[in-house]
C-alpha cells in the first residue's frame, strides 16, 4: 500500500506528539512519586524519632511497674478484712431495725414479728391509680 507524503508526515508528527505526551506523563509520575517518597521518608524519620524516645520510656515504666508489683506483693499476702464486715461477737439481729416498743392492744400479735418481704404489702399495680373513683354512668357503659 502506497502512502502519500502528507500521510507519512502526519504519522511522524502524531508519533512525536505521542512520545512527547508519554515522556511528560512519565516525568509527572516520577515527580509525584518523588514527593510521595519524601513524605514517606519524613514519616519514617518521625516514627524512628518517636521509637527512640518511647522505647526507653516504656522500658523505665515497665521496670517501675514491676518493682511496685514486687513491693506490693509482700503486703498483699496478709489477709485483709473488708471494711463492711461486722465486728466479732455481733449477730445479724443487731443490724436489723428494732421492733416497736409498744403496740396497740387491739393489734395482732404478728406485729412484733420482724417484717419480711413476704409479709410486706405489695405495691398496687400501675393501672390501679388510673381507675375512676365513681362507677361509670349508664351512657358511658353503652359507649364502651
Amino acid at each position: 500500500m502506497k502512502r502519500s507524503l502528507q500521510e507519512v508526515v502526519e504519522l511522524v508528527v502524531f508519533g512525536l506528539i505521542a512520545l512527547l505526551i508519554g515522556t511528560g506523563v512519565l516525568w509527572l509520575g516520577g515527580w509525584v512519586l518523588g514527593l510521595v517518597g519524601l513524605l514517606l521518608k519524613f514519616l519514617a524519620g518521625l516514627i524512628w524519632w518517636l521509637l527512640r524516645f518511647i522505647v526507653p520510656v516504656a522500658i523505665v515504666a515497665g521496670l517501675i511497674y514491676f518493682l511496685v508489683r514486687v513491693l506490693q506483693g509482700d503486703r498483699s499476702a496478709q489477709p485483709v478484712t473488708p471494711p463492711t464486715a461486722a465486728p466479732a461477737g455481733t449477730t445479724a439481729a443487731a443490724t436489723t431495725p428494732a421492733a416497736p416498743a409498744s403496740r396497740a392492744p387491739d393489734a395482732p400479735a404478728a406485729a412484733d414479728a420482724p417484717a419480711t418481704e413476704e409479709s410486706a404489702p405489695a405495691d398496687p399495680p400501675s393501672g390501679a391509680d388510673d381507675a375512676p373513683s365513681q362507677p361509670a354512668s349508664e351512657d358511658d357503659e353503652k359507649h364502651n
